[in-house]
């Protein structure tokens, strides 16, 4: 099985029904997370359409002036969603300080929420992984994923010292800062992901399609020398460890925390981080 982080599959169009075929041909666990409301909607109804689709609720740092004097009223949506993402803040292509401090708002409400509903924060940190890594640590949230972590080796090594998770996209294939990030992230807490269907295209131009999962497991393999098959399998442990006695996640994923010893012995077991 494969697990894919973080991925937008509201986002496909007439393809869709191909798409969810090609996450169930290939069980693919899919996090499909949400950028506002409406995206949300839409998640939900293909997550419903798929055993291996997990849908997420957030406002993207992006949409987060839309909706910052109305954050109380997304509380319903909060309290349903299984996950809370996408949320973060994003200081590269958000460069004005009055919306910077906006995302800072409701990037602190969400983070609330989800540590007092102990559900898995899917976060976006572009260009602002100081701030993500301070108000992580003042809001006390130990269960989340960094999303497509592109920032310093020095703020990653403090995210790490949190004990949060790394979803490693498709920049893997091509970018040798992505893959000493790579490198960096202690096994247990490595997972993967695609960002379909944009993150592909906007490496690319080509349409991201969920089978780019495996390309990117390969590549996780090669650059830390482990098996591909063991690395595909550790990285499902490990997002069944974050999910471990989640009633928001499916069975299928946490029985992957509750394996014997025996089965596990093959598992890949580099606990250092370079």
């Amino acid at each position: 099985m494969y697990v894919d982080a973080h991925a937008h599959l509201d986002k496909y169009d007439s393809e869709l029904p191909e798409i969810l075929h090609e996450i169930q041909r290939n069980e693919i666990f899919t996090v499909s997370v949400s950028m506002n409301p409406e995206s949300y909607a839409r998640s939900r109804k293909i997550g419903e359409q798929s055993q291996w689709v997990v849908t997420s609720f957030g406002v993207h740092p992006w949409d987060a002036t839309e909706f910052c004097n109305q954050l109380e009223s997304l509380d319903p949506l909060i309290d349903a969603s299984p996950m809370v993402g996408e949320i973060g803040l994003d200081y590269h292509f958000v460069t004005e300080p009055e919306k910077q401090a906006i995302q800072r708002d409701a990037f602190k409400y969400f983070v609330q929420k989800g540590v007092s509903q102990e559900k898995i924060l899917n976060i976006h940190s572009k260009g602002a992984e100081a701030d993500v890594n301070r108000i992580l640590g003042e809001l006390g949230a130990k269960r989340a994923i960094i999303h497509w972590y592109s920032g310093p080796l020095q703020e990653l090594e403090k995210l790490i010292e949190k004990g949060l998770y790394f979803s490693i996209g498709v920049e893997i294939l091509s970018n040798s800062h992505i893959q000493a990030i790579t490198k960096a992230i202690p096994a247990t807490q490595l997972l993967t992901e695609t960002d379909n269907p944009g993150g592909y295209r906007w490496l690319t131009g080509e349409l991201g399609r969920p089978a780019i999962i495996r390309s990117v497991v390969k590549m996780v393999s090669d650059i830390r020398a482990w098996d591909q098959k063991e690395t595909e399998e550790l990285i499902a442990e490990n997002f069944a460890r974050l999910a471990r006695e989640d009633p928001w996640m499916p069975q299928m994923i946490k029985q992957k925390a509750n394996r014997s010893p025996q089965q596990k012995k093959a598992s890949v077991r580099d606990e250092s981080r370079f």
